[in-house]
């Protein structure tokens, strides 16, 4: 154990010493909160078989919810759709109503995790932001970017209304859009003769998303963004302690969880998200796992976090041209 510290979860503590994997950095210095975390084989076939573990999947039936439908002709016929998946964006509105502002924190460090969301040139830069929330990531760019204008967009028509009234938010900068990214063309939200944003940022979105239907989320973020722009995504890997720390019941699919408030959530590993987005299109820039430990030194507890971080770029105009008059 590092220090004295309460585990949080006995059976993650064990995984990670049983592995040889615990590392001595925020037991030793006191002014740290953070350090990269190590990761070995051994841990990871004990985080996959941890999960293993759990092989009960809330049943098809539970999933949905029974509806009636009389169409012509046809008397009594029942049919069921999928609850989560209907109530999604209900869901994430009760989050937001909630929860207001306060959950997330600013994210002030997304121009240097992505430097090319700094300001380039004195010329207008369009970002595209897929699942917004309430600003929290592209309110802050806003700010330290001047040249920067967003689309931002959403499908909980609460957190909508919460951007807009945030102390960061710029009419003139921000186009609000409440639409379903699965489904909802978001080329129209474009400036006019515009051939594509600049930037997509997809930043802990696609995990909330029903994993069949993430390709054409991908896609439709492809057919937005301008050739040569870049798309920004950092979502929950792989083995992520919020993952390992799910009981039993809560399982809709392999990696795939309905939390309490029955909002949801993917871990990803970086194969998959490659596959998503070059099948859509995209280049492969950057593609990683980040694996970080930090301790809350008031509770000594120390929690295991594992992210997917990538960076996907749209081929060029003349790349797109070459692949078009291919036989």
């Amino acid at each position: 154990m590092i220090g004295s510290r309460v585990p949080i979860n006995r059976s993650i503590e064990a995984l990670v010493e049983t592995a040889g994997c615990c590392s001595n950095k925020l037991a030793d210095d006191p002014n740290q909160i953070v350090c990269d975390d190590e990761w070995t084989e051994e841990r990871e076939a004990l985080a996959k078989a941890h999960l293993n573990k759990d092989t009960s999947i809330i049943p098809l039936f539970w999933q949905s919810t029974l509806k009636t439908h009389n169409p012509p002709n046809l008397i009594n016929s029942t049919f069921l759709s999928d609850k989560y998946e209907m109530e999604a964006s209900k869901n994430w509105d009760k989050f937001y109503k909630r929860n207001t502002t306060n959950f997330y924190k600013d994210r002030h460090y997304l121009d240097i995790v992505f430097p090319q969301l700094k300001a380039q040139s004195d010329q207008p830069q369009y970002l595209l932001e897929v699942g917004c929330g309430v600003g929290n990531a592209a309110l802050p760019l806003l700010e330290s970017n001047t040249n920067l204008h967003i689309i931002a967009v959403d499908f909980a028509p609460t957190a909508i209304e919460l951007f807009k009234k945030q102390p960061l938010f710029e009419e003139s900068r921000c186009t609000l859009a409440l639409c379903d990214i699965t489904k909802d063309d978001l080329r129209p939200l474009l400036p006019l003769n515009c051939l594509g944003v600049d930037y997509a940022l997809v930043f802990f979105c696609l995990s909330g998303i029903h994993p069949s239907k993430m390709d054409a989320v991908a896609l439709n973020i492809y057919n937005a963004i301008r050739p040569e722009g870049r798309v920004f995504l950092r979502d929950y890997g792989r083995y992520d302690q919020a993952q390992l720390r799910f009981k039993t019941g809560h399982k809709l699919e392999d990696n795939f969880y309905a939390r309490g408030d029955n909002t949801r959530a993917y871990y990803f590993s970086t194969d998959e998200i490659e596959r998503i987005f070059t099948q859509a299109g995209f280049q492969v820039v950057e593609n990683k796992y980040i694996r970080r430990q930090y301790i809350n030194r008031k509770q000594n507890i120390v929690r295991y976090r594992v992210w997917v971080h990538a960076v996907f770029q749209k081929p060029s105009i003349h790349a797109l041209q070459s692949l078009e008059i291919c036989p």
